[in-house]
């Protein structure tokens, strides 16, 4: 018997995958919802090799030119050399099957007079197309992991038994400057709504950076935006004095603080389950104690190589890439000849990292302690 996605009755709608991923790219439309990667960082062109090397911009102060004598020698300047971070490109993916069961539940279905031939089709359409969606965005879903941790982590993401619990163990350092990890004079909680000056913390980091970052964000947690809300100096600053029990509204905020030069507020709002021993676990890649500044534009690059299928693609597998080709998503069959349980499985896999360029003008402010 064939393969349910190689049949006459699933073969065309597995073609429907790659013609959607297809459509989805020619509009320059998302068929999942924007990652903070994508929105942070360019992808590099897929390599063959598995390990990289990659440019780091350097954030400093312009050196003047010297005022020199008319007959006198131009001064000549030592170039500072961009540093480079390597590494390994690692490979992240997972698979999700489609049991015997739930195909007899489409064949009754598909056998079923009762139901219109559209609707058929829709439902064959949705129930293959709900693999393949939640294959895909587990794998963006770890690349945004990985970025927004580094973003609120001191440049260090730790992959471990509780955020990677069935893949490898690995620490990513991305070498944040030890200048770029502040701290608030006054720990920002509810004992200290009329005292702390969130306001003073947040102006000094910008004016420390001036001349060598232009920030293009603040990035927090929901509860920091709420905390940072309630606090007297920002009220009295925004409101003066008279209306200290208005509430303040995030687009207001933004637009009163960028006119005292701060860059506009992001609030960061990412969960994800993570499977341990079959039972979902909430994670949070953001630490909620930290606001991180990020300069304008784009912070780094996503460096990428090909996947094995992509190389030595397989018989019998169907194969659809997303993504810019960085993520393939496979679909094939699996049964008794291989002693396993029978069901068709969709998997989807990327071999990748985000390498943060900018890290040198990347700041993070710990809100709860005054030091290290």
């Amino acid at each position: 018997m064939k393969s349910f996605f190689k049949s006459e009755l699933f073969g065309d709608l597995t073609k429907l995958v790659q013609i959607t991923f297809d459509e989805a790219s020619e509009k320059q439309k998302q068929l999942f919802s924007e990652s903070w990667t994508d929105q942070l960082f360019d992808w590099d062109t897929p390599q063959y090799g598995l390990t990289f090397s990659e440019l780091i911009g350097t954030f400093r102060l312009t050196v003047l030119a010297s005022v020199i004598g008319n007959d006198a020698g131009t001064p000549l300047r030592s170039h500072d050399g961009a540093n480079t971070f390597t590494g390994e490109i690692p490979r992240i993916g997972h698979k999700y099957p489609m049991t015997a069961n739930k195909m007899r539940e489409l064949l009754q279905m598909l056998e079923t007079t009762r139901i219109a031939d559209k609707a058929k089709t829709q439902k064959l359409i949705d129930t293959m197309f709900a693999n393949v969606s939640e294959a895909v965005k587990g794998v963006k879903d770890r690349y945004d992991f990985i970025t927004l941790k580094a973003l609120s982590n001191g440049g260090s993401v730790v992959l471990d038994e509780n955020t990677n619990p069935d893949g490898r163990r690995l620490t990513i350092d991305y070498q944040m400057p030890s200048d770029n990890k502040r701290y608030v004079d006054t720990i920002w909680n509810a004992a200290n709504v009329n005292t702390a000056d969130p306001f003073e913390d947040l102006s000094k980091i910008v004016n420390d950076f001036k001349g060598k970052v232009d920030f293009g964000a603040m990035m927090m947690d929901n509860s920091v935006l709420l905390m940072l809300a309630k606090f007297k100096t920002v009220k009295q600053a925004i409101y003066g004095t008279d209306k200290l029990n208005t509430p303040l509204m995030l687009d207001y905020l933004n637009e009163q603080f960028q006119r005292y030069g701060l860059p506009p507020i992001v609030v960061v709002n990412k969960r994800n389950d993570v499977l341990v021993n079959g039972k979902r676990t909430v994670v949070n890649p953001w630490n909620a104690n930290m606001v991180t500044f990020i300069p304008q534009g784009k912070i780094g690059i996503v460096k990428t190589a090909f996947e094995d299928n992509q190389i030595m693609p397989e018989e019998n597998v169907t194969y659809s890439n997303y993504d810019r080709g960085n993520i393939v998503v496979a679909q094939w069959r699996t049964g008794e000849s291989g002693d396993q349980q029978a069901a068709e499985l969709t998997q989807a896999s990327s071999r990748g990292i985000p390498v943060f360029t900018a890290i040198d003008g990347i700041v993070n402010l710990n809100v709860s302690a005054t030091s290290a």
